[in-house]
């Protein structure tokens, strides 16, 4: 596992939250196509076939390190933990200075939440020798994590010095710029850096797509774009390019990315929210009440789709499903302003066709 994937499991980097909105008929939804699945099946079946190297290979010789720390990283990946700190454990039983042997330890104290075993591990490993890189950087991602700034700058400076090209040393230091710094213009620079260094840096790549969407810019299409040809079924890419098409009212292209969402996650709540937002946008209530009826049909209690669902029949002139629509999402959020001042419209109605 590498340190990208162990900041992954312990904690989300950075969220944005932005208004909701897309549009198109339920025919061009019907027309969106998925890709095939073969790629996870293939990297499946390429894990499973290392594995079985690797097994065969310790059958042979059950005291060959280098074999048991591979697969002890093949297991940690796989998250059979239980199965990696049983080789690792082996590993560092014969030799307690592998410095190989003890990176994964350190990344097993990250995977189960330890942290004080990570720190151990890999500060032992950076005494062993000051020049392994990776128990360096895993450091300073484990400083960062903590926020202690300082302490993650100067190893990833350190890291710098020894490897140049070090993409994910470019990345962390983009991360530090933003976190400690709050500076994005220069973290888009460090991450653009790592990109250049490894064009296919995923992480990077999506942190130059959210950034640049804070940011307003149309730059944010070209990074999801990106993100998209390399992994075509991954449907985070596509929600975040139609919220920043949403976010700028391009309607036809968030339809199509907040579609293909709900193809790739039939339960997908917030993509059918928004497609039902961006017909109403369109005045094509009908079609909004169909989008905000999957999103209840996924998840009943939902004041923001009971709302929506209300205010679109409120626009058809139907009164009464409308109010019965605002008065259930009130009881799920009282403080829910945008019913009560539907419920307010609708009794002020009421009252001027009583007067008249």
């Amino acid at each position: 596992m590498n340190w990208i994937q162990i900041r992954r499991a312990l904690f989300v980097i950075f969220a944005l939250n932005i208004v909701i909105g897309c549009s198109n008929t339920s025919n061009e939804n019907d027309s969106v196509l998925i890709p095939e699945v073969n790629e996870p099946v293939a990297a499946i079946n390429k894990g499973r076939a290392t594995l079985d190297s690797l097994n065969a290979l310790i059958i042979d010789n059950p005291n060959n390190l280098d074999v048991l720390e591979s697969r002890a990283a093949l297991y940690l990946g796989a998250r059979n933990l239980a199965y990696a700190k049983a080789d690792i454990d082996a590993v560092l039983a014969v030799d307690s200075n592998r410095l190989r042997a003890l990176e994964i330890l350190g990344d097993l104290g990250f995977a189960t939440n330890i942290t004080r075993e990570s720190r151990d591990a890999w500060q032992k490993c950076m005494r062993l020798d000051p020049s392994y890189v990776p128990c360096r950087l895993k450091m300073a991602q484990l400083y960062h994590v903590v926020t202690e700034f300082e302490k993650s700058a100067k190893l990833v400076d350190g890291v710098l010095n020894l490897d140049p090209k070090n993409p994910e040393a470019h990345f962390l230091k983009g991360l530090l710029m933003r976190d400690a710094l709050g500076d994005t213009l220069q973290a888009l620079q460090w991450f653009q850096k790592a990109i250049d260094i490894a064009p296919d840096y995923v992480e990077a790549i999506d942190m130059c797509g959210v950034l640049y969407s804070a940011l307003d810019n149309p730059l944010a299409v070209a990074y999801y774009d990106r993100l998209i040809a390399l992994d075509t079924l991954n449907k985070i890419s596509f929600y975040n390019r139609g919220m920043y098409y949403l976010k700028n009212q391009q309607w036809n292209g968030a339809i199509e990315d907040f579609t293909i969402c709900t193809k790739l996650d039939p339960a997908d709540i917030e993509s059918f929210f928004n497609l039902g937002y961006i017909h109403l946008q369109l005045d094509l209530r009908r079609e909004a009440i169909g989008y905000f009826n999957q999103a209840l049909s996924i998840q009943p209690i939902n004041h923001r789709a009971l709302y929506g669902r209300g205010y679109a029949y409120e626009l058809l002139g139907d009164i009464t499903n409308a109010e019965k629509n605002y008065r259930e999402a009130l009881s799920y959020n009282p403080d829910h302003e945008g019913s009560r001042q539907g419920i307010m419209r609708i009794q002020r109605a009421n009252s001027q066709t009583l007067a008249n």
